[in-house]
């Protein structure tokens, strides 16, 4: 099941950590569009740079492929049908649709 968290435009329902890597790793983007290897590049690079240590996870599966991101907040990116769309992946929970990825 799909919640859609976030309607197209208004803020990101994530925390302050979340949002910088989100942003770093679209600012690498440039733009582009990008498919979901460039976007899990971008997000992987993020992380390292911003968190000591970091890593990205494999969180989940949808239909199109893998969910990657963070354990500890759930947030991460997943292939949807127009693009790369962020996500919140949690144990027990519905997959919550966040927004685009690539802007």
């Amino acid at each position: 099941m799909l919640v859609h968290a976030a309607q197209p435009g208004s803020p990101l329902a994530i925390s302050e950590r979340d949002r910088s890597i989100v942003e770093a790793a679209r600012a690498k983007l440039r733009g582009a569009r990008a498919d979901f290897a460039d976007a899990a590049r971008a997000l992987r690079e993020a992380v390292e740079e911003l968190i000591p240590g970091g890593r990205v996870f494999v969180l989940g599966a949808t239909a199109r492929g893998p969910i990657i991101g963070s354990l500890v907040s759930g947030v991460g990116i997943a292939a949807g049908g127009r693009g790369v769309t962020l996500v919140r992946a949690r144990h027990g929970e519905p997959l919550a649709i966040l927004g685009s990825f690539v802007r």
